[in-house]
């Protein structure tokens, strides 16, 4: 090969390179099926001004059929994400429940050995889309939300779920 042939290969290579990485990510982009998302950041607190301490939260479009999912913060705090942790939701109206989940390991067997310091439960109702009763609407921008639910009246002192 020739110097001047080898340059030309070089460069040929090049091109094609370039040629490929932008196809690539147009296409990448076009055939995305992501719905845009916006930011969602809330609090969630019970009747009396008090907030759950731990969980996750859940938001459903029932239009999309998509959900947006969040952990509670030690301050009743929460972000939410569909394709990625802290993305937000798709806009539209969503459903939302509360999950908490206290193991019955924990409750039974250590509940005298472990002072417990997750706070007070959320009413079971919370946990159903059927029943929760929480919506709201997701707009183009951010989106504060603040959410408020009762707190499970069958549950000991220390926060833990009665037998």
């Amino acid at each position: 090969m020739t110097p001047h042939s080898q340059c030309s290969f070089v460069r040929l290579r090049m091109y094609a390179a370039i040629c490929f990485a932008i196809s690539f990510s147009v296409l990448l982009g076009c055939n995305s099926d992501q719905l845009p998302t916006y930011p969602v950041d809330g609090k969630i607190s019970f009747q009396d001004g008090s907030y759950p301490m731990f969980g996750d939260i859940e938001f459903y479009n029932a239009e999309h059929q998509i959900n947006a999912r969040g952990k509670i913060n030690r301050d009743g705090t929460f972000t939410v994400g569909t394709y990625a942790d802290d993305d937000g939701a798709v806009a539209g109206t969503h459903q939302v429940i509360v999950l908490q989940v206290v193991g019955s390991y924990l409750t039974e067997k250590l509940s005298d050995e472990i002072k417990h310091d997750h706070g007070e439960l959320v009413a079971k109702k919370f946990i159903d889309y059927r029943t929760s009763g929480l919506d709201c609407k997701i707009i183009a921008g951010p989106n504060p939300v603040e959410l408020i639910v009762r707190k499970n009246p069958r549950q000991t002192e220390d926060g833990l779920p009665k037998r």
